[in-house]
């Protein structure tokens, strides 16, 4: 068999060792299933992750890691602008917190809850004016 398909008109292909590992390897790969956090679109992502990991606009962090801001507080004034202040307490997005999540929900299912939450709390974030 060997021999016949040597004798065959060859195709002049020519393609690299590396090149050749690289597809040989995409053709045996299995696909990953996507998270919800991948799902999102790239603007989406990243305020979830800023959210996430604290690493964000809001005072708390702009106060102190950067000493940006004069304070921590919240411009409601009843605690420290973090993450879950904005999601959960502040009077100040009280009446677009209840209209984004007429139900209550966890800040966990916020910030790690299926796509459908995930895109509701870019929502919130998009229409409360705030930078993160």
């Amino acid at each position: 068999m060997a021999k016949l398909g040597a004798e065959d008109e060859q195709e002049n292909n020519p393609v690299s060792l590396t090149e050749m590992k690289t597809i040989i390897k995409s053709l045996h790969r299995t696909p990953q299933p996507q998270d919800s956090y991948h799902l999102l679109s790239r603007p989406q992502q990243v305020v979830i992750f800023r959210l996430r990991t604290g690493h964000s606009r809001l005072n708390q962090h702009l106060h102190g890691k950067l000493h940006v801001v004069p304070s921590p507080m919240c411009s409601c004034g009843e605690a420290e602008q973090d993450t879950a202040h904005i999601l959960r307490d502040c009077r100040n997005h009280q009446v677009l917190r209840e209209e984004i999540w007429p139900l209550p929900e966890s800040l966990h299912n916020k910030l790690y809850g299926p796509v459908a939450a995930l895109q509701r709390t870019t929502n919130y974030i998009s229409r409360s004016g705030l930078q993160v």
